[in-house]
This record gives structure tokens, sequence and C-alpha cells, in this order.
């Protein structure tokens, strides 16, 4: 709507792509700027994107990219590494990193049809629980893989 007032031009107006393709430029943000055998940008740039400069005066905003919440309330599930990050959209889109659990995971929505007001993505946790149950997945495989080894030995 915002990219409508400006004759449909704006920085902010959203990703106008697939999952699959958000997904791999998330990967290659994952994998420090290098994607399909080309590098994309330095190491230290992605670095210098996922930092969390004021963290201290609880501000959890990194210069490129979203961070995991500093307290109760935030943007991902609160479950995830605090290296994790991200993008949650004012339209449904949601697009977040984990390095420590190599994990890309995209959601692409469009809350704002029919009505922009409902809000129904962010008030039910809808995007947020997902990854919770990612998240959750992981552990169990993990209990699992650990138990057989143990008890198999």
């Amino acid at each position: 709507m915002g990219a409508a007032m400006q004759n449909g031009v704006g920085g902010h107006a959203g990703i106008f792509s697939n999952a699959n393709d958000v997904a791999k430029i998330m990967q290659m943000y994952l994998q420090k700027g290098y994607y399909g055998g080309r590098r994309y940008f330095t190491n230290e740039t992605i670095d210098k994107f996922n930092t969390c400069y004021y963290c201290h005066a609880d501000n959890r905003r990194g210069v490129g990219f979203d961070k995991p919440q500093l307290g109760e309330e935030g943007p991902t599930c609160g479950c995830i590494s605090m290296t994790s990050f991200g993008h949650s959209g004012f339209t449904g889109t949601y697009a977040w990193a984990d390095p420590e659990e190599e994990i890309v995971y995209v959601f692409l929505a469009n809350r704002t049809y029919p009505e922009a007001g409902k809000n129904t993505l962010l008030r039910e946790n809808i995007r947020t629980d997902i990854q919770r149950l990612i998240y959750e997945a992981i552990i169990d495989v993990e209990e699992s893989a650990t138990y057989v080894k143990t008890n198999l030995n």
C-alpha cells in the first residue's frame, strides 16, 4: 500500500519473489555471502550486518538484519540462537536463518488481504509458533539419535 502511494516504487515495499528464491538468499547469508560457487558478499560484510551493536541499550536490531528478542517479546519464538538473524515484514513475510542449527525458515503470506487491520498472523503467533515447532522437531530428532546411539552400544 505504501509503494502504491509512491507510484508503485518504494524501498520498503517487501519481497516480490517466491519462498524458494528467498530461501536461497537467506542460505547465501547463512554461508557468509557465498552461494552456488560464487561469492556475493565478504564474510566481514555479513558479520557487520549481523552484529547487534546496541544490545546493551536494549536495541536488538543489527545493521542489515533483525535479531532475536532480548527479553520476553520479539520477532522470534525465543528458542533460537542469538547468532540467528532475519526479517519479519508487515505483510506477513518472515525469513530467518540460524547459523548454529544451519536452518533457514521462510514464511510468505499476505496479511493485508483482504483486510490489513485484522493481523491474525501476529496476534496468533503463527509464524513464530511454526518456528518453535521446527526447533522442537530438531531437539526430538537429536534426542532420539542420542537414545539410539546410547542404547545400541
